[in-house]
């Protein structure tokens, strides 16, 4: 009899044992899928701000919704080109999104961001603001936001990059700082876009054609070109 009693209590610890162990690994399960959900979201976010701010950044009367072209806004300066996109110029911009209370009563988040008032700060404000707008879709709430906007010109083709780097508590975050010195969890999510101008990219053309053609009695671009080749093959 108490060998009986005592094999029926090892099974009912084995089985709280085991009950908790399916109960933890069902959490973790759910966590994670809640972390990959944040992910792609963070992702789809990047993707938009980057592809939409790419047609925002040729002329900022553009939607970042749908790219249409509101014509009672002014026109850009017709010389930004020369001096906002010079060549070789890159340009960054950062800032922490930060949950306010709108208008309405209702919670909203707005990006703090450095813009420092010109034109291309001005196209970042506004990609930033639509951006935020996609983040407050995500399901869980992060400790804190960072968002960067970078713009590149390198002559050849002008990129547009949006990052978001997002800090998630996470359950028992006190062991996960044990090992690593931290209690969150980092989610990011980045994207590239090429900043097309047709027109721009023409008048380049055009101006390199018409420079080539008068300095091609000073200077023998043949010449040059054959010795770059011979350099490259060696």
């Amino acid at each position: 009899m108490d060998k009986q009693k005592y094999e029926q209590g090892s099974y009912t610890i084995e089985a709280s044992m085991i009950f908790t162990l399916i109960v933890f690994a069902i959490l973790a399960l759910l966590f994670t899928f809640l972390y990959m959900q944040q992910k792609a979201c963070l992702v789809s976010a990047a993707s938009f701000a980057a592809q939409q701010g790419a047609e925002l950044w040729t002329d900022s009367r553009k939607s970042m919704e749908d790219g249409k072209v509101n014509t009672l806004k002014d026109a850009d300066f017709i010389g930004y080109r020369m001096f906002d996109n010079l060549l070789f110029s890159q340009k960054t911009f950062e800032g922490y999104v930060e949950e306010t209370t709108g208008a309405n009563g209702k919670a909203k988040l707005v990006l703090t961001m450095d813009t420092g008032g010109n034109l291309p700060g001005r196209k970042a404000a506004l990609i930033g603001e639509a951006l935020c707008k996609r983040i407050e879709r995500a399901v869980l709430k992060p400790k804190n936001t960072k968002v960067s906007i970078t713009y590149r010109n390198n002559v050849l083709r002008e990129r547009l990059t949006v990052e978001i780097t997002q800090e998630i508590k996470v359950p028992l975050g006190g062991i996960k700082e044990f090992f690593d010195g931290k209690d969150t969890l980092t989610l990011s999510g980045q994207s590239t876009a090429a900043v097309t101008e047709p027109a721009e990219y023409i008048r380049n053309i055009d101006l390199a054609i018409e420079l080539s053609k008068k300095l091609e009695g000073e200077l023998d671009l043949m010449s040059l070109v054959d010795k770059l080749k011979a350099k490259g093959q060696k």
